[in-house]
C-alpha cells in the first residue's frame, strides 16, 4: 500500500459569475463554508471567478489579445484534466467541452463548460484534488470535500492512491460516517445565531 500523510496547504473554490438565481444558494452554501476554514483551519483559501463558457486555445496566435486571467483559468482547467488523468477519475459530466462552429465565419471553436461550483485542494503547488468528479461509480462532490476539509477530528488526511481512508480502520466507510455527521454538525454550525 502505497499510503502517505498528506494534508492540503490551501484550496480555490471556483464559482462561475454571473448565474442564475437558482445557482445561488449553491455558490452562497460554498462561500459560507470556505469562510468556516479560512477562520477554523490553517488552510489558505483563494476564491475565483470563472464564466459560464472558456475558449480552449492551442496557442498564443490564436487569441489576438493575450488576457492573464482567461489564461490562468485555461491553465488550471487543463491541470484539472491532467489530475483527473493521472489519478483515474472523470471530470465529466460536471466540466464538459464542447465544439461550436460558427455559420458565419466557418470557425470552429473548443469550449470548455465549467461547474457552477468546484473545489481545488494543493499542498504548495502540488493538485492533491478537483471536485467534483467521479470515481469509479462514486460522485465526490464540492460540499464532500468542503465538510471533510473541515472536520476537527481527521485534520490530516490518509490517501492510498489519493483515495481517502481513516487511519485507524483503513476503510473508507468510516469516512463516509464521519461525513455525514460533519456534515450535520457543520450545517447546525452556519445556521446557528453566532457561529464562534
Amino acid at each position: 500500500m502505497n499510503r502517505t500523510q498528506s494534508s492540503p496547504t490551501s484550496v480555490e473554490l471556483w464559482i462561475r459569475s454571473f448565474t442564475p438565481v437558482s445557482t445561488g444558494p449553491t455558490q452562497e452554501r460554498a462561500l459560507e463554508h470556505i469562510a468556516v476554514l479560512e477562520e477554523q483551519t490553517a488552510l489558505e483559501t483563494n476564491v475565483c471567478i470563472w464564466g459560464k463558457e472558456i475558449e480552449q486555445t492551442d496557442s498564443d496566435e490564436t487569441r489576438p489579445v493575450r488576457i492573464p486571467q482567461l489564461e490562468r483559468i485555461e491553465r488550471r482547467l487543463e491541470s484539472f484534466e491532467d489530475w483527473a488523468r493521472r489519478r483515474g477519475r472523470r471530470l465529466e459530466p460536471f466540466f464538459r467541452r464542447r465544439r461550436i462552429e460558427s455559420t458565419i465565419t466557418d470557425e470552429t471553436h473548443e469550449v470548455w463548460r465549467p461547474p457552477t461550483v468546484a473545489l481545488a485542494e494543493f499542498d504548495g503547488e502540488d493538485l492533491h484534488h478537483v471536485a467534483p468528479c467521479v470515481d469509479g461509480d462514486r460522485t465526490i462532490d464540492v460540499f464532500d470535500r468542503l465538510e471533510t476539509l473541515a472536520g476537527d477530528s481527521n485534520s490530516m488526511l490518509w490517501f492510498d492512491d489519493d483515495r481517502q481512508i481513516d487511519p485507524e480502520t483503513e476503510s473508507n466507510a468510516v469516512i463516509s460516517e464521519q461525513s455525514s455527521r460533519r456534515s450535520a454538525s457543520f450545517d447546525s454550525y452556519l445556521e446557528s445565531p453566532n457561529p464562534e
